[in-house]
């Protein structure tokens, strides 16, 4: 450890308890000013080759038929910066990690973990450091692989364990209170807060835990955020994960195979081996097009759908497509699925309700034709009564009809004989008294 206190006791940590827990005497005896050896910061690293297995503390002279995979062992708490008591920071991870992605003969990297976690600061930064990644990243774990550490692998192109590793999981962050006060008023020191007008909310976390012994700000405002970001990026990291893992439990291996937490059960070979094939399809980076050397081809319809803003990257194999790229054709091809589905409902309703309207109308269609024809038959009938001859449209047959009707009119019997009504409402007839007439005519004939 060293004593940089501001870093260690100001940031929320990703944590087990017992990995806090561990930490307090260091930290003890730092406060106590008790002198602290420091250790060279020698990085935890060896490299192994792929062409005899072997391993070495130092990179060998690379040649063009030598080819190695840089292991980065992870076996102390996560610091940002690197601590006196030896444990390197992720700061010089970071640095170590970019010279490994520049040099032609490191195919890629395992990172060998046995960490309960490590601090919040620096740890977001590192992990999407590793998430774009150039070259083939694989977590390996035969022991703990908690909290902070498990951000690290879920960042990982790959991650394995071993079958009796001893946990994964707790995502989830804490802090251990450290108040320092007690040890100093022990000394003689007189503690006192002063704050200037107007700065009612500095340090309001820490006041309302003093003043009211309440966590509540602690929780709002440096923890919560702190679990917000590490549950979005291992969403992010690991697209199929068990949502349940987010309430912070801890997993055995098979657990965590069937939750989604890892990609397979094995051992420091396997996770070589997967270096290698993944080296093998030539995977540029988790972004796909950091390699420049490689040949580009225009997809439009395709980078729309990935949400590229560059041309797919190609190699002579063909072009490789990430986890998260992958993920996003496979929801692409469910909403693609959704959409035709939807679509053929409705087609099938709109052909049903075609198919119902055309009944409707060929009904109609039906009762107007036989209404015409027996119309017709009457028209015929009538036309047969008055002894004319029926031939012609039904528009022929009701002209000829209608000139018939005025003939009719016109001739005798036109006038028809008025019946007129006394007071009584007794009928009388108008008539001409033609007795005399008729006697006299029959007279001149005798």
């Amino acid at each position: 450890m060293n004593s940089n206190l501001v870093s260690l006791l100001n940031s929320p940590w990703m944590i087990t308890d017992l990995g806090a827990s561990s930490l307090m005497p260091n930290l003890l005896s730092i406060v106590k000013g008790t002198k602290i050896e420091a250790i060279e910061n020698k990085i935890p690293v060896v490299f192994n080759s792929i062409d005899d297995d072997s391993y070495y503390e130092d990179l060998p002279e690379s040649s063009s038929n030598s080819q190695y995979i840089s292991v980065l062992s992870i076996k102390q708490p996560l610091f940002k910066y690197d601590q006196m008591c030896g444990p390197i920071g992720t700061r010089t991870m970071m640095r170590v990690l970019k010279e490994w992605e520049s040099n032609d003969s490191i195919i890629g990297v395992v990172f060998d973990i046995d960490c309960p976690g490590g601090q919040v600061s620096g740890l977001a930064e590192f992990c999407e450091f590793i998430f774009n990644y150039s070259k083939p990243t694989v977590s390996f774990t035969d022991g703990t692989q908690a909290s902070a550490s498990e951000y690290v692998a879920s960042a990982c192109n790959y991650k394995i364990a071993h079958k009796y590793a001893e946990y994964l999981g707790s995502i989830g962050t804490m802090l251990k209170y450290v108040d320092l006060d007690g040890i100093l008023k022990n000394e003689g020191a007189v503690i006192e807060d002063i704050y200037a007008t107007g700065s009612s909310r500095k340090n309001e976390e820490h006041r309302k835990k003093q003043n009211e012994n309440s966590n509540e700000l602690i929780i709002q405002n440096i923890l919560n955020p702190a679990r917000e970001q590490f549950v979005s990026d291992i969403k992010k990291f690991r697209k199929s994960i068990d949502e349940t893992l987010f309430e912070g439990q801890i997993v055995r291996p098979e657990e965590a195979l069937s939750k989604g937490l890892i990609d397979e059960i094995g051992t420091m070979q396997t996770a070589f081996d997967k270096v290698v094939e993944l080296s093998k399809a030539k995977k540029p980076s988790n972004n796909l097009n950091s390699n420049s050397n490689m040949n580009q081809k225009s997809l439009p319809k395709v980078e729309a759908v990935l949400g590229l803003d560059a041309p797919l990257a190609l190699s002579e194999n063909g072009s490789y497509l990430n986890t998260e790229q992958l993920d996003t054709i496979e929801n692409r091809l469910d909403a693609l699925e959704t959409e035709n589905s939807t679509l053929q409902t409705t087609v099938a309703n709109a052909t049903t309700e075609k198919d119902t309207a055309v009944k409707a109308v060929t009904d109609q269609l039906t009762e107007a034709t036989n209404n015409a024809a027996a119309f017709e038959t009457s028209v015929d009938a009538v036309l047969t009564n008055l002894g004319m001859e029926v031939k012609g449209t039904i528009t022929e047959k009701l002209t000829a009809l209608n000139t018939k009707t005025q003939v009719l009119g016109k001739g005798d019997g036109a006038n028809h004989t008025n019946v007129k009504a006394d007071g009584n409402a007794t009928p009388t007839l108008d008539y001409v008294d033609a007795t005399a007439s008729h006697n006299q005519i029959a007279n001149s004939i005798k």
